[in-house]
């Protein structure tokens, strides 16, 4: 009884204190006015200059200077309140102030609830949290949990940004953002960055940001997505989880991967997990404009035609005068006469109306200008009669004006890079130097310190312990050629080999030194080339000099200007963007592909380097050397680079077995309209050629030597090759050559390496296809099982199981392990033995008693019961043992 005599006993409004009061009567209803009154109920006391007390219905109404205090921290201000203490709900109007710690919150309509102590706003409101500034339409505030929601128009104002969000919430004691809407959040402090998402937090303390949905961020022309982000704004450090997009539309690359690590100091981001690269080429410069000639529309001159054909100016000019006088075709001719007298009436009105004294001199001119012969009629006027066009200003006949061609369909075709890892860095100029000597003197040893050779005694125990060796770089082979930019000038004897579709190929020179390549078949050397003397060597018979002509031409391939690269032309100040990619590095495009251990890419010269045992497939040959390089230009590829170990491979269609080959210490090779069109060999160059006959079946081989060679390229082909430069040649059929003959050093095949398409550069591509694979192979292996064994049948037992096979010859010994065996009989008297007793391995039996000792000691004395033992597994009616002669004797 006491318990629901406590719940149901109310809260009573009390007037604990006033300076006076007075009751009246108001509506029919006892009030009681009270000035300087101080209200409490529970834990809440309100106070006011002046109000009315409704004490039968525990409410009041407050008017002027209202405070309402609930605990220590707690400040409620505003000019008027209504209190129902039943509810315990206190409307407060006109510039309501809640203070509660640090947090401060204004309106001009809050609705307050004392006992839950949440506050409620529509009109529109603010909250001020030390550095930070809230405002939306509608806004709830928690006092308890100090959290603040906050819906439409809602705009939260840090010192280092400006978040415009749909819906908020917001702890005025952690100062943490939560964010429930689509939210643009815009740096204030340097006004570069951008973001946008629609879930996601923003702690104002440590500046840190999280989100997860829909997030994009932005900063100049670069971009990232990603299902997941997080950026610490203090210590610069980002990361961004699944289906990561970086873009950058000033220098037109795209960045991919599922997780992506972001470093502000070096402006440096890490991409690992499927991580690959777009970088996106242009088959046509779609930047530039033509000027063409243009004339006037509707007027065709014959000037051009004219001059040609020999017609004199004055005729031609008559002819174009004639043409233009002449009308349309369709059209109504122009009616020629003087100025309407409507016309004229309507002008000096106009003009009266304007200014009435002007009326006397417009009409002395109209008049002076009516049907006067060579007079320049007004703008608009009709001509005057026999005028014809020529009283109208004409613009000059021919003109030409500087237009801008409608815009092409521009192809284009993106470059796929992938590898294990991902980096992209924004340097200076300098820096990017800076950066290649350090990678270029970590190869190289210091000399100069003297290591202390150990003893025996300490070497021995120095080898007991792991030692661990600082990783190292490989080696860059570009900084060898220190005369890389000398200029040279040469004049090559230019000796060509063409490879028609069919037959033999025809060999070109420039003197006709040479004889037909089937007449030197048959010395199998290279015989006396123009006319020089000759000396044996290991290539056969060669020239006089010709090694030392030869090792004279490859000491100067760095100053070939073929090889000529001009220097880059930037400041140390501007701004470069590389890409690294290292380890299992490749990289797709529609017809070229490439791997390697490593590639670097550098904006500040637009190249591609391709480091540890790259790999290129194009134009249907394989490329390889000890390092590539790949150079664009005008968002198209220009020239590729291979260098010191070059070698190309190249077959015929559906032949693996024969193998066009070139070698040489460097190649260049230039791109025409995205394609490798034609290469540069210099240095001992070295070619395998195969020809066919009319059958396309190989019929013979030719193995060249010179110093430089020109490859063309065309239909996925190498078209014609040109010997420059000591060329030396040996031609015959393919029995004259050894295997070893038909494969040139350095010899590298790998077409399983190469990527089919920009989903196999992935490194989870070829996980998945394992996993795949082998989920097949399991299945199909459990539905052969299934097939071959029958329900309810048992599978059959082997009977060689724990069996021991003896050889023939070998004598039987002692069972060891004493393990008795069932006796088997011996055969019926008088059975013959069985000649394919030896096709069944014997079991190993105990010896007879006391056989007779073979002197050779290889052959074992046979018993009929070792016979019987062999054949034991035979059917009784089948078994005819016959006597053995051996048996018996000594």
């Amino acid at each position: 009884m006491t318990l629901a005599v406590s719940a149901q006993k109310k809260s009573v409004v009390k007037l604990i204190q006033s300076k006076s009061s007075q009751i009246i009567q108001l509506n029919g209803k006892n009030v009681l006015k009270v000035y300087q009154g101080v209200f409490q109920q529970d834990y809440s006391v309100m106070k006011s200059d002046s109000a009315y007390f409704y004490v039968a219905d525990n409410a009041f109404d407050a008017f002027s200077n209202v405070h309402i205090t609930q605990g220590d921290t707690l400040n409620i201000y505003s000019d008027k309140l209504n209190y129902n203490g039943n509810t315990k709900i206190a409307i407060l109007t006109d510039n309501v102030k809640l203070i509660d710690r640090d947090a401060t919150l204004t309106t001009n309509y809050l609705t307050y609830n004392t006992a839950t102590r949440i506050g409620t706003y529509t009109g529109g409101g603010k909250l001020v949290n030390k550095d930070n500034t809230l405002t939306s339409k509608n806004g709830y505030y928690f006092a308890f949990s100090r959290d603040s929601y906050f819906r439409y128009n809602v705009v939260l104002v840090t010192p280092d940004a400006l978040i415009k969000t749909d819906t908020l919430r917001y702890n005025t004691g952690s100062r943490i953002a939560y964010f429930y809407g689509p939210t643009n959040i815009y740096d204030t402090k340097d006004k570069k960055d951008t973001l946008y998402t629609e879930n996601g937090l923003y702690n104002t303390q440590t500046e840190q940001a999280f989100f997860g949905k829909k997030n994009l961020y932005k900063q100049g022309t670069k971009t990232l997505t990603g299902d997941s982000l997080f950026y610490d704004k203090l210590k610069g450090y980002g990361r961004a989880v699944k289906r990561v997009t970086f873009h950058d539309r000033e220098q037109n690359i795209t960045l991919k991967g599922d997780l992506a690590t972001y470093y502000k100091q070096g402006e440096r981001t890490v991409v690992t997990q499927d991580p690959y690269v777009i970088i996106v080429t242009e088959e046509k410069d779609s930047t530039r404009t033509d000027t063409v000639p243009v004339t006037k529309p509707g007027v065709k001159t014959a000037n051009a035609l004219a001059v040609k054909a020999g017609v004199p100016a004055a005729t031609i000019k008559t002819a174009n005068a004639l043409a233009i006088k002449q009308p349309p075709a369709n059209t109504i001719p122009i009616k020629t006469g003087g100025i309407p007298m409507q016309v004229l009436a309507d002008t000096l009105t106009k003009i009266a109306k304007a200014n009435p004294n002007a009326v006397k001199a417009a009409t002395a001119i109209i008049a002076a200008r009516v049907n006067v012969p060579g007079a320049k009629p007004f703008k608009g006027a009709t001509p005057l009669k026999g005028a014809g066009l020529s009283a109208f200003p004409m613009a000059p006949k021919d003109t030409v004006v500087k237009i801008t061609a409608p815009a092409k369909k521009v192809k284009r075709d993106s470059i796929y890079i992938s590898a294990d890892t991902l980096v992209t860095q924004i340097l200076t100029y300098k820096d990017v130097k800076i950066m290649q000597e350090k990678q270029r003197l970590s190869t190289i040893r210091d000399t100069s310190v003297k290591v202390k050779k150990l003893t025996a005694a300490e070497q021995k125990k120095a080898d007991k312990f792991l030692t661990l060796n600082m990783p190292r770089f490989r080696r860059d082979t570009t900084n060898r050629h220190r005369d890389f930019f000398a200029n040279y000038k040469f004049a090559p004897r230019d000796i060509s080999l063409t490879l028609p579709a069919k037959g033999k190929p025809a060999l070109r020179t420039d003197a006709g030194a040479f004889n037909s390549p089937a007449a030197k078949a048959d010395k199998g050397a290279f015989g006396t080339l123009g006319g020089a003397k000759t000396d044996k060597g290991a290539f056969g018979t060669l020239p006089a000099n010709a090694s030392k002509a030869r090792a004279a031409d490859t000491a100067n391939i760095d100053k070939d200007p073929i090889f000529y690269t001009p220097p880059i032309t930037l400041s140390d100040t501007a701004r470069v963007r590389i890409i690294k990619a290292y380890h299992s590095a490749k990289l797709f495009k529609s017809d070229l592909q490439a791997k390697a251990d490593s590639m670097f890419y550098s904006y500040a010269d637009s190249t591609l380097r391709c480091y540890i045992d790259p790999l290129i497939w194009t134009q249907g040959s394989q490329l390889s050397g000890d390092t590539i390089t790949i150079q664009m230009k005008n968002k198209k590829m220009d020239n590729l680079n291979m260098y010191p170990k070059s070698f190309i491979v190249n077959i015929e269609k559906d032949d693996s077995t024969n193998f066009n080959q070139v070698a040489a210490k460097r190649m260049k090779g230039f791109f025409k309209n995205g394609k490798l069109d034609r290469m540069f060999i210099v240095g001992n160059a070295e070619s395998i050629a195969f020809t066919r006959d009319t059958m396309k079946r190989v019929d013979g081989m030719q193995r060249s030597l010179a110093s430089k060679m020109r490859i063309y390229f065309k239909n996925n082909s190498a078209n014609n090759i040109f010997f420059i430069s000591k060329p030396e040649h040996r031609y015959g059929p393919l029995a004259k050559f050894t295997a070893d003959e038909k494969i040139l050093k350095g010899f590298i095949w790998k077409p399983k390496e190469r990527p089919v398409s920009k989903e196999s550069i992935i490194p989870s591509y070829n996980k998945k296809i394992a996993r795949a694979k082998a989920a097949a192979d399991k299945k199909i292996a459990d539905a052969t099982k299934a097939k071959l064994t029958k329900p309810g049948e048992k599978t059959a037992k082997d009977s060689l199981q724990n069996k021991l096979i003896v050889p023939p010859g070998v004598k039987g010994g002692k069972d060891s392990t004493g393990v008795k065996k069932p006796a088997i009989k011996a055969p019926a008297a008088g059975a013959k033995a069985d000649s394919a007793a030896v096709k069944s391995p014997p079991v190993i039996k105990a010896a007879a008693d006391k056989p007779k000792q073979d002197k050779t000691a290889v052959t074992p004395t046979p018993v009929t019961k070792a016979v019987a033992d062999t054949l034991k597994s035979k059917p009784a009616a089948l078994i005819k043992t016959k006597k053995d002669s051996t048996a018996t004797k000594p």
